[in-house]
C-alpha cells in the first residue's frame, strides 16, 4: 500500500469507522468505500465462453458451434457490443441493490473500478469519445434521492479521461422492468429517450453506462435515439448481466 493511502486508511480509521456491507468486518481504505478488499476480489465474474456480441454466458456447446447467442442470431440489436463484469447474483447482486436502494453512495468508488477493468478487457471501449448514463426520470431521481448511473459515469469518466456527455434524457417514466418479458421490455421503452446537443455526437463513438443489462431493451433504445442523434457506434459496459 502506498504512503498516501496508509494514511488515509488511518484516517478513515479513526473519524469514519464503519463496516463491510456484505461480511460485516471493519473497512479501511482509501476511497472510503463501505466494502472491504477480499469481498471485492471475491465479486463473482464471467467465466468461460460468452457472446461476441451482446456478452451474455454461453454454454459450452452452443460456444462450440455459434460466436453469438440464440437472442442475437434471431435480431440484432442498435448496439454494436455489450459487455459486464459478471452475473447478476449473489454478493454483486447484494453490492447493487444496496448501492442503488439502500443509501450507500461511497460504493459508487468500487463499481466505478469494475467498469473500469471491464472496458480494459476490451480493446477501444476506453478509447471512446463520449461516455453517458442511462438517465432516470426526474421523478425516480427524485424519490431515490441521487442518479445512480450517473455518478458511476462520472467516475469512470475520470478514470478514463473520457468526457461525460449528459445530453441523452429520459422524457417518458416508465413502469418497472421487472417481471416483464422481452417484447414487453421494449414497447415499455420505446419513445423513452431523448438527446439534446446532438451535434456533439455527430460520427462520435459512445461508451454507455448501465449498472445492469437483462434483456438490453432499455440500452437498445438508448442506442437508437444515439445512433438518431448521429453517434456511429454505441458500447454498452455494465456491472452486471441478468
Amino acid at each position: 500500500m502506498r504512503l498516501c493511502d496508509a494514511a488515509i486508511c488511518f484516517c478513515q480509521a479513526l473519524f469514519f469507522p464503519q463496516n463491510c456491507v456484505l461480511c460485516g468486518a471493519w473497512v479501511a481504505n482509501p476511497d472510503l468505500s463501505p466494502l472491504c478488499r477480499p469481498c471485492l476480489a471475491a465479486l463473482p465474474r464471467h467465466s468461460g465462453p460468452q457472446c461476441q456480441y451482446c456478452g451474455v454466458c454461453l454454454p459450452a456447446n452452443v460456444a462450440d458451434a455459434f460466436a453469438v447467442c440464440s437472442a442475437c442470431r434471431a435480431q440484432r440489436h442498435l448496439f454494436d457490443l455489450a459487455r459486464s463484469a459478471g452475473p447478476y447474483e449473489g454478493a454483486l447482486r447484494d453490492l447493487i441493490r444496496k448501492y442503488k436502494f439502500d443509501g450507500f453512495r461511497r460504493l459508487a468508488s468500487p463499481l466505478a473500478a469494475i467498469l473500469e477493468s471491464v472496458c480494459a478487457a476490451e480493446p477501444g471501449l476506453g478509447r471512446s469519445d463520449w461516455i453517458l448514463a442511462v438517465p432516470l426520470h426526474p421523478r425516480r431521481r427524485r424519490e431515490r434521492g441521487f442518479d445512480q448511473t450517473l455518478l458511476l459515469a462520472r467516475l469512470l469518466s475520470a478514470r478514463l479521461g473520457v468526457p461525460v456527455f449528459s445530453g441523452l434524457r429520459r422524457i417518458r417514466q416508465t413502469a418497472p422492468q421487472f417481471g416483464l418479458d422481452h417484447e414487453e421490455r421494449a414497447r415499455n421503452v420505446r419513445g423513452a429517450f431523448g438527446v439534446t446537443g446532438a451535434e456533439a455526437l455527430a460520427d462520435a463513438s459512445v461508451l454507455l453506462i448501465d449498472d445492469v443489462m437483462t434483456t438490453g431493451a432499455t440500452v437498445n433504445e438508448c442506442a437508437r435515439v444515439l445512433k438518431m442523434a448521429g453517434a456511429v457506434r454505441v458500447y454498452v459496459v455494465t456491472v452486471a448481466r441478468g
